[in-house]
């Protein structure tokens, strides 16, 4: 049968790669200068500015001289000397190259083929390390703002717990228990709104050098009931709670996970029905947690745009809300290396799971 492999295909395959690929010759291991093109694809000819014709069978030095006055184009061809004589490959690893007519930043790694013959992969980067190096000015910036916009939070929140100071030294024992118990909510709430923004202003100091924390989910659960107390009055909403783990992760954003999906579940709840949540886990390969509900449900239509921001099922003028709830949750279970999802039917309720590594 006849050997289908031959140079028309191979040549085909690698010129349409999306990394370039070149092929050397080293004439001579211990003369840098006697290094030739064989072969080059077109993703190289283009970042030399080059045709096939100008390079193949002719030397570096020929075709390109500025390469032996660079020096990270002599490292490369160092590299290309070393490999043809003792095997193996090197990663040149980022790699910034430029000429009269090409300039860039290159990822580069040159690999054994025979005896006195090496190819190179190459991939230019420029463009990835530009959005790059954006996107950390934008991190920047977004934490800035973050520490800025929390730091002047605490100024209305010191004050009113200074009101609630005053009014509890001034009026000692002049205040019916109805009026105590609500400075000590309203006390109590103040506090946790503080420890919130302190974990914000933290986040924004440290960015991403944050540590997991062994978590009380119960814990977390309370607060938030507790937090939410107004709203579960006003809508008879009943939560139920099996005993819930304590899980390795970052404390603040859990809480803004269950807290979430808690007010999403009393949001959409069915008219004139109090709405009925419970909260449970149970352990498998990864600790598997489940939120219940008896609201309007979701149609199968919109299952796969749920968890993406600024998307709304529903009006604002039917339901409050911004469109980024689900998808934070997202974020958070994303950071937490675990899964979500929700089974649901429409007018039957719904049940948000997520996974948490245990």
């Amino acid at each position: 049968m006849k050997d289908l492999l031959n140079l028309e295909v191979l040549t085909k395959t690698f010129d349409d790669l999306s990394v370039g690929v070149g092929i050397f010759l080293v004439e001579n291991l211990d003369d840098l200068k006697s290094i030739r093109y064989v072969y080059m694809n077109k993703v190289i000819l283009y970042e030399m500015r080059k045709k096939k014709e100008e390079v193949a069978g002719k030397r570096i030095i020929d075709v390109a001289p500025e390469a032996y006055e660079h020096e990270v184009g002599l490292q490369v061809i160092e590299a290309y000397r070393k490999i043809a004589s003792e095997g193996g490959s090197v990663n040149m690893g980022l790699v910034e190259y430029s000429n009269h007519v090409a300039a860039g930043k290159y990822e580069c790694s040159v690999h054994h083929i025979k005896e006195n013959y090496v190819y190179v992969m190459l991939r230019n980067v420029t463009e990835l390390e530009k959005t790059r190096y954006e996107l950390e000015q934008k991190n920047k910036e977004l934490n800035e703002f973050a520490h800025i916009a929390s730091h002047d939070l605490q100024a209305p929140l010191n004050t009113i717990s200074s009101c609630i100071e005053i009014i509890e030294d001034e009026y000692q024992g002049k205040l019916d228990k109805k009026a105590d118990k609500l400075l000590g909510f309203m006390s109590s709430v103040t506090n946790r709104m503080k420890n919130l923004i302190e974990a914000l202003l933290d986040y924004s100091s440290t960015g991403q050098k944050k540590e997991m924390t062994l978590v009380d989910c119960n814990k977390i659960i309370e607060a938030i009931q507790e937090d939410l107390t107004a709203k579960i009055k006003e809508t008879n909403t009943v939560i139920e709670v099996d005993g819930l783990p304590k899980v390795k992760g970052f404390k603040t954003a859990l809480r803004l996970l269950f807290q979430n999906l808690i007010t999403n579940s009393i949001k959409f709840s069915k008219p004139g029905i109090a709405p009925k949540i419970k909260i449970s886990a149970k352990k498998q390969e990864a600790w598997t947690f489940a939120i219940q509900d008896n609201g309007i449900g979701i149609a199968d239509e919109h299952m796969d745009k749920i968890f993406n921001v600024f998307q709304r099922l529903h009006s604002r003028s039917e339901y409050e809300g911004s469109g980024i709830g689900l998808a934070h949750c997202k974020k958070i279970i994303k950071l937490h290396n675990g899964n979500i999802w929700v089974n649901s039917q429409p007018g039957e309720g719904s049940t948000f799971y997520f996974t948490i590594p245990d």
